[in-house]
């Protein structure tokens, strides 16, 4: 008669009782597109790849646990639909986000390279849900086109645990019922359009600190810009977030035509100067708005403060 070792029985066990998932093991819940507030469940349709967040869990009518994913970590990959061109073009460890025992996601954790911008969802805000967008700040270069005549795309979620490869790596190939590094089995997928050939800009936002002559003392880094959208959606960018080689300054790519209100903090030095596409603006403040329509030129926001501590 064959024996089974007592390690092996009890691992039997806890693969029937469901308190041990091996990795490949299919993931519950479910994970949506929507906008930046997530106030649109499964939006589907879009202007701009930078106009898709990630969200999962339950909807703003739907009990907390609903369709809530496993709590832990997972990482994220957008697709053509069928999954075979990866159009994601960050390492995969900038992909990575939290998701919390009340299964809404709380935090995006990636890491190596350019930031992808959060949103506070409406869904559940008592939770923390966030949501994220698809493409990090330098959309629309990140995500690539999808090759779909229709502009559908796919966007995919899989527990860290379950990923095969290098997450340090843009691509990880492996082999059937793998995408990416992302097994099928495991993995949760939704598809979504985007209108194609949407006029986009790159917002470039700059900090500097000067003296009461006006002569620059330094560059402000790691400096917050809150930028207010259309929708009056307003996300926080950091100076040098976006990998510039251009000390305090950060610019934020993607964005489509519209009113847009870029806000510094200036909480303790006082304004010199405010310049925008290199015009003066007076009198100077912390605050401007503009409105960019196609075929415009990029704008670039340059704040002065004078260093009272300097």
């Amino acid at each position: 008669m064959k024996r089974y070792s007592t390690v092996a029985i009890i691992f039997t066990l806890l693969i029937v009782l469901g308190q041990f998932s091996p990795a490949g093991a299919a993931v519950s819940g479910a994970i949506f597109t929507t906008t930046a507030d997530g106030s649109v469940v499964n939006a589907n349709h879009y202007a701009s790849k930078c106009d898709v967040y990630l969200n999962g869990g339950p909807g703003s009518n739907a009990p907390a646990k609903a369709a809530g994913l496993p709590a832990g970590d997972y990482f994220f990959q957008v697709t053509d639909p069928n999954g075979q061109a990866l159009l994601s073009t960050d390492p995969v460890s900038n992909r990575r986000f939290t998701v919390s025992a009340s299964g809404v996601m709380t935090a995006y954790t990636g890491v190596g390279g350019p930031v992808h911008p959060t949103g506070i969802s409406q869904d559940h805000p008592e939770l923390g849900t966030i949501t994220i967008q698809l493409a990090n700040i330098t959309c629309p270069t990140d995500f690539l086109d999808t090759t779909n005549n229709g502009g559908v795309y796919k966007v995919w979620a899989t527990p860290v645990a379950s990923f095969v490869g290098n997450p340090a790596l843009v691509d990880n190939p492996c082999g059937n019922g793998c995408s990416h590094g992302f097994m099928n089995s495991a993995s949760k997928t939704d598809n979504f359009k985007v209108q194609p050939n949407t006029a986009t800009f790159c917002l470039t936002m700059v900090k500097q600190f000067v003296n009461s002559s006006g002569a620059i003392l330094h560059s402000g880094n790691s400096w917050p810009f809150a930028v207010t959208d259309p929708s009056g959606v307003t996300n926080t960018f950091y100076t040098g977030d976006d990998g510039s080689l251009t000390p305090g300054s950060v610019s934020v790519c993607g964005l489509v035509a519209g009113i847009y209100t870029v806000k510094e903090d200036n909480s303790i030095y006082p304004v010199y100067s405010l310049t925008f596409n290199g015009i003066s603006i007076s009198p100077p403040q912390p605050v401007y708005s503009f409105r960019w329509v196609a075929g415009n030129p990029d704008p670039s926001v340059v704040f002065q403060n004078v260093d009272i501590f300097y």
